[in-house]
């Protein structure tokens, strides 16, 4: 028969718990600080791919004019696309230039049947707040 002794028992002492606890607790807190972080990531891919589809938008509208119904110059001023701010478009802003260029795609003075327009979104960046843009050009020639 075996006797059991309390002194040979083994276990777990309170400052080795406490050691744990304060390993885990610093474990957890740097993990949950991360997902603010990966939020905001997410919200500036959100804003990227909000901007090139306002971009690709503006592209359709003045490639659908044709050759002669674009005219060149500043289409577009830079300005917001929503005057509300509950609106998800207020932060969004957009500029569109359309130049007539030569047949090395240099800017020309010149109608050489080939016009060249450049559409820029700007947005703000999710993490640092500054503005960010993105840019898309596109050529349409007479037929």
């Amino acid at each position: 028969m075996k006797k059991y002794s309390l002194k040979n028992k083994g276990g777990f002492s309170i400052m080795e718990i406490m050691v744990a606890f304060i390993i885990l607790s610093i474990s957890f807190i740097g993990l949950m600080q991360s997902f603010p972080f990966g939020l905001s990531m997410n919200k500036d891919a959100e804003n990227e791919t909000v901007s090139s589809y306002l971009a690709q938008e503006k592209i359709e509208e003045l490639v659908s004019l044709g050759y002669g119904g674009v005219n060149t110059g500043s289409i577009e001023e830079k300005h917001r696309l929503s005057d509300d701010p509950s609106n998800f478009l207020y932060n969004f802003q957009r500029q569109t230039n359309v130049s007539y260029v030569d047949e090395n795609l240099n800017n020309s003075v010149s109608d050489l049947g080939i016009k060249k327009i450049i559409i820029t979104v700007f947005y703000p960046n999710a993490i640092s707040k500054e503005e960010k843009s993105y840019n898309i050009t596109t050529l349409i020639s007479e037929r």
